[in-house]
């Protein structure tokens, strides 16, 4: 290895080096069977062993009670917009949906696809730059409350999670294991890898096993029951983002726990909002009741000093900066992975382009 520059980009995510190391190691012969990990049969007895220990791994670290049943499902978050409308309201009833972001949004409009799933609180009016301070009235048969913990685009996220009469179905894709879960709050718990714990093309669910039922009318790989049954070998698993899964979380273990991360991810994301706040150059539009720990948007003084911003970057050694294309100027993801270093290397850069460009 020659060159490693800051990667900020909000997914797929940075990664520890020390697991692209061992994934480096270990990449031509995996445990001395001559294959790589790339290769190897999911069903033999080296691979089992991994996906036992990655299973048994992410339950424990999350603190995930016994009574929820860790699932390792293909799709990412996309298809947990279908999944969890299609077994949670295959027989009736209705789900709420607090509207907070762009994330949100989509999963809304999936579950209206599939059964009556409304739209109880929206922050569309003030630029997803907020969220609720009180619960909205549910309705009546009402089977969940969906919320998205985090909103990597707008840079929102939830401090508190809300107290309901109904459980909460908690998309956590970009603030998964960086804080502790109301598991006695909960339904499903899910998240997309590709923020905070391997490459791209895996979620990692946690359904609460008096919910997994069969479904007739439900194709059945839609199920939770059949991943369930089949201990998420339902089908052919994407070996290589669960082996990657496996080291990440085993460096989260080793490095302290999900309470070290948590208590980084205040540090990183509190040096970054505290040096925007006091510049006079740089903005960002959230309340600080509402800021995300994991995604830092901001703006300079102009869109084209924005596009300026990141380009110049990328050659000082810093990616992915550009702003959702949504959304526009600038977006730092400080997930897991992105040491302090980062940030004051980040900081350091913001202030010589402002003193540049001023």
């Amino acid at each position: 290895m020659t060159h490693r520059i800051y990667n900020f980009t909000a997914g797929p995510c940075t990664l520890p080096l020390a697991v692209l190391e061992s994934a480096q190691a270990e990449l031509l012969d995996f445990q001395g069977c001559g294959m790589s990990v790339l290769e190897i049969s999911h069903r033999s007895k080296r691979f089992e062993a991994v996906h036992e220990e990655t299973l048994a791994l992410a339950q424990e670290l999350i603190a995930a009670p016994a009574d929820f049943q860790p699932l390792l499902l293909a799709g990412g978050a996309h298809q947990q917009f279908d999944m969890i409308p299609l077994n949670l309201l295959a027989d009736g009833g209705s789900a709420a949906y607090i509207n907070s972001g762009i994330w949100a949004e989509k999963a809304l409009k999936e579950a209206q696809r599939v059964g009556d799933a409304r739209e109880i609180w929206t922050g569309r009016d003030s630029g997803f730059t907020t969220l609720p301070d009180a619960l909205p009235p549910l309705p009546a048969d009402c089977r969940y409350l969906y919320l998205t913990s985090n909103e990597t685009i707008s840079g929102v996220q939830y401090r508190d999670y809300p107290t309901a009469a109904v459980p909460l179905v908690i998309d956590a894709s970009s603030d998964y294991y960086t804080r502790a879960i109301p598991w006695e709050r909960c339904a499903i718990v899910y998240g997309g890898v590709q923020k905070n714990l391997a490459p791209a093309g895996l979620a990692l669910v946690f359904v609460r096993r008096d919910l997994i039922k069969d479904h007739p009318r439900v194709p059945k790989f839609l199920t939770y029951a059949a991943h369930a049954a089949a201990n998420s070998l339902f089908n052919t698993p994407p070996t290589w983002q669960i082996y990657m899964l496996n080291k990440v979380l085993h460096w989260i273990k080793d490095s302290g726990g999900i309470a070290h991360f948590e208590a980084e991810s205040i540090a990183k994301s509190g040096l970054l909002y505290d040096y925007i706040d006091r510049s006079n150059y740089y903005q960002n539009d959230v309340p600080p009741a509402y800021r995300s720990r994991t995604n830092v948007t901001f703006r300079t003084p102009s869109p084209e000093l924005d596009t300026r911003f990141w380009q110049e970057a990328e050659s000082q050694g810093f990616a992915g900066l550009k702003g959702h294309k949504l959304l526009g100027g600038i977006r730092a993801s400080i997930y897991n992975a992105m040491p302090i270093a980062g940030v004051e290397a980040l900081i350091n850069y913001m202030q010589t382009f402002a003193a540049k460009n001023a």
